[in-house]
C-alpha cells in the first residue's frame, strides 16, 4: 500500500478547510441524500451500548458522532477528531445545536498519530475518511492501538460497483456529472475532481482487508451498500479472534 506525502497531507488538509461551508448540503445533493442513510447503517453495525466510548476518526462535520450520540445508550460519549479546523468548527456549531454538548468531545489531530492512549475505546467509526490518509497503514495501526481488547472498528468508504449497466451508470455520473456539480456549488475547482480519483486509488477490497490484518484486525465482515457504491468494513482486534 503506497505512503503518500506529507505534502498531500497538507492539500487535502486545505481543501477540506475551502469546501467546509457547503460540504453538508453537497453530501445530501451529490448522493441523492443516501450519504445519511449510510452513516446510519454504520452506526447500526456498530451497534453502541451503555457507557462505551467512542471515537469518530475523520468526523468532518460530525454527522456520525451526532448519530452515535442519538441513539438510545446512557452515558456514551464520543470523541470526534479531524484534521481541518474548519470542519470542526461547523461541527460544534452542529452539536450545540442538537444539545448533545455532554455527550460528543471535539480534537484537532491526524488520524495517523492519534492523541489517545492504547486500548482506551470500545468502538471506533471512520465515515469517508480512511481514503485521505497519507499512510492508510499507519492509521489502521493506531486504529488497533487505541481500541480495548474486544472492541470493534466500522469503517465506511466509497467503493467501485461491477461493471454492467448501472454500474456503467454511476461510473459516468462518478467521473463526470459529481465532479462538475461538486466545483459549481462549492466554488473550488479541483475538491469533487479528487473524489473520483481518490476512490479509484483506493484499494480493492482484498487488498484493503489484508491491510487490516497486517494491522491487528481479524473477524472482518465487508458488506456493501447501494449496489456497490459504498463499503462497510467491520473488524475486531486480532486478540479476540475465535478459534471456530
Amino acid at each position: 500500500m503506497v505512503e503518500k506525502s506529507a505534502e498531500f497531507s497538507r492539500q487535502i488538509q486545505t481543501m477540506f478547510g475551502l469546501v467546509a461551508p457547503r460540504y453538508d448540503f453537497l453530501n445530501r445533493l451529490l448522493s441523492l441524500g443516501l450519504d445519511r442513510t449510510w452513516r446510519k447503517v454504520s452506526v447500526d453495525t456498530i451497534a453502541p451500548t451503555p457507557n462505551e466510548r467512542f471515537l469518530d476518526l475523520a468526523t468532518g462535520t460530525a454527522d456520525v458522532a451526532l448519530e452515535i450520540a442519538s441513539r438510545r445508550a446512557k452515558g456514551v460519549r464520543v470523541f470526534g477528531l479531524d484534521f481541518s479546523l474548519p470542519m470542526l468548527e461547523r461541527a460544534q456549531k452542529k452539536i450545540r445545536g442538537a444539545g448533545r454538548c455532554d455527550t460528543i468531545i471535539l480534537q484537532a489531530g491526524s488520524g495517523e498519530v492519534l492523541p489517545f492512549p492504547d486500548d482506551c475505546f470500545d468502538g471506533l467509526t471512520c465515515a469517508f475518511g480512511i481514503r485521505n490518509f497519507a499512510d492508510v497503514r499507519r492509521g489502521l495501526e493506531e486504529m488497533r492501538r487505541v481500541l480495548k481488547p474486544g472492541g470493534r472498528v466500522v469503517i465506511l468508504e466509497f467503493s467501485m460497483p461491477r461493471r454492467g449497466p448501472l454500474g456503467d451508470l454511476y461510473r459516468w455520473y462518478f467521473d463526470r456529472v459529481l465532479p462538475s456539480v461538486g466545483r459549481w456549488v462549492s466554488g473550488h475547482p479541483d475538491a469533487y475532481k479528487y473524489l473520483p480519483r481518490s476512490v479509484a486509488a483506493f484499494p480493492s477490497r482484498k487488498e484493503f482487508m489484508n491491510a487490516m490484518r497486517e494491522a491487528g484486525f481479524c473477524s472482518i465482515r465487508p458488506r456493501t451498500l447501494t449496489l456497490g457504491v459504498v463499503t462497510i468494513f467491520w473488524a475486531t482486534p486480532s486478540s479476540v479472534e475465535s478459534n471456530s
